[in-house]
């Protein structure tokens, strides 16, 4: 690996941590949606509620666990980083950063 691709790829770390921060801010300063004004009268609610159908069954995957860990390439790119230093006996605090960015 080139000096040119190692710093293109910290460059596109750098630029896709802060685009995750932004994303968090933007998250934490949302306005919350207001309270309703007033409650019905339970009357009124037990007409109006419509029947709600049963939730849908979750699909069984077909594909293995490879096939899952391909669908995400930048966790799966973070996990194998991970598995490499810990081969190497990295140290923890970058292991326990890379785990972060999982989250």
């Amino acid at each position: 690996m080139t000096e040119s691709e190692m710093r293109r790829m910290q460059e596109e770390a750098v630029r896709r941590t802060e685009e995750m921060q932004n994303r968090a801010k933007a998250q934490i300063h949302r306005q919350p949606e207001p309270p309703p004004k007033a409650a019905p009268k339970a009357e009124s609610i037990a007409e109006e509620r419509p029947v709600m159908p049963p939730p849908p069954k979750p699909k069984a995957e077909t594909g293995g666990i490879f096939e899952t860990l391909m669908k995400d390439k930048e966790q799966t790119l973070i996990l194998s980083l991970i598995l490499l230093l810990m081969d190497e006996q990295t140290d923890n605090s970058l292991i326990f950063a890379l785990l972060y960015l999982l989250i």
